[in-house]
C-alpha cells in the first residue's frame, strides 16, 4: 500500500506591514538605565541634578512615552471603529476612550505633561543666590512658553512639582527616581492593554541584555532605586 508523504501547511507570510516601533525601543532603553545606573545618583541641588543624572534621565523619559505611543497607535490601527474620535487628541485621552476602565489616567496626564516640559525644554528662571531651595523669578508662562491648557491643573507653580506624582516641573531637575515613576506608570498602562487583548498589544519580545545577562525589560524597575 502507497502511503503518500504527509507535507505540513505552510502559512506564507502576508504582504503588508504595521509600521509599529514599540518593543524596538526595549533593548536601547535597557542600555540607559545600564548606562545610568553605572554611577550613584547624586545629591540634587537646588535647581537641578547633574548633567549626567540628568541627560540619561530625560532621554529614559522619552523613550517610555514613545514606546507607550506606539503601542497606542497599534491600538488605534485595529480598533478603527470602535469609538468617535476627533482629530487632535491626547494619548490619555484616546487611551481612556479606548479603555474606560484604564486605571492610570491621572498619573499619565502627569507623566506626558512631564515629557511635554523635557521635549520643550520648559525654562524657569531661578534665584540660586541664597542656597537651599531655589526662588522663581519668571514662569515658563511669563517667559513666553506655550503650555497645555491643564498646566496649571498639573503643576503647582509654588513648589514647580506636580500635584500627585512629585515630577520636578523644571527639565534640568529630572533623575532617575522619575524615571522609575515613568517607568511604573507606563508598564502598567501597557499591561493592563495587553490584558484586555494581546493581539492588539502584544509585549513580547521583552527580554532584554543588561550588565552582561538576559533579563526581563520590567525587571530593571528595581535598578532605578536611588542609591543610599
Amino acid at each position: 500500500m502507497h502511503f503518500a508523504r504527509y507535507r505540513p501547511k505552510v502559512t506564507m507570510p502576508m504582504d503588508d506591514q504595521i509600521t509599529i516601533v514599540a518593543s524596538s525601543y526595549f533593548q536601547p532603553i535597557a542600555d540607559l538605565i545600564e548606562k545610568l545606573t553605572s554611577h550613584p545618583m547624586p545629591v540634587p541641588g537646588p535647581a537641578a541634578t547633574s548633567h549626567r543624572e540628568n541627560g540619561y534621565s530625560n532621554a529614559l523619559v522619552i523613550l517610555f512615552v514613545t514606546v507607550l505611543e506606539s503601542y497606542t497607535a497599534r491600538v488605534r490601527f485595529v480598533r478603527p471603529d470602535d469609538v468617535a474620535l476627533p482629530g487632535a487628541i491626547s494619548t490619555p485621552d484616546l487611551l481612556v476612550a479606548y479603555f474606560p476602565d484604564l486605571p492610570t489616567y491621572g498619573d499619565l496626564l502627569e507623566v506626558f505633561m512631564l515629557r511635554n516640559l523635557i521635549a520643550h525644554n520648559h525654562v524657569w528662571h531661578l534665584d540660586t543666590s541664597e542656597g537651599g531651595e531655589a526662588r522663581t523669578i519668571s514662569t515658563p508662562q511669563q517667559l513666553g512658553f506655550q503650555t497645555k491648557k491643564n498646566y496649571h491643573q498639573i503643576i503647582d507653580v509654588d513648589t514647580r512639582r506636580t500635584r500627585n506624582l512629585d515630577f520636578p516641573a523644571s527639565p534640568s531637575s529630572v533623575d532617575r527616581s522619575h524615571v522609575k515613576k515613568v517607568f511604573e506608570v507606563v508598564w502598567k498602562t501597557l499591561e493592563f492593554m495587553q490584558k484586555k487583548d494581546y493581539s492588539h498589544t502584544p509585549l513580547g519580545g521583552r527580554t532584554v541584555g543588561f550588565k552582561g545577562r538576559r533579563r526581563q525589560l520590567e525587571h530593571l524597575i528595581a535598578e532605578l532605586s536611588p542609591t543610599p
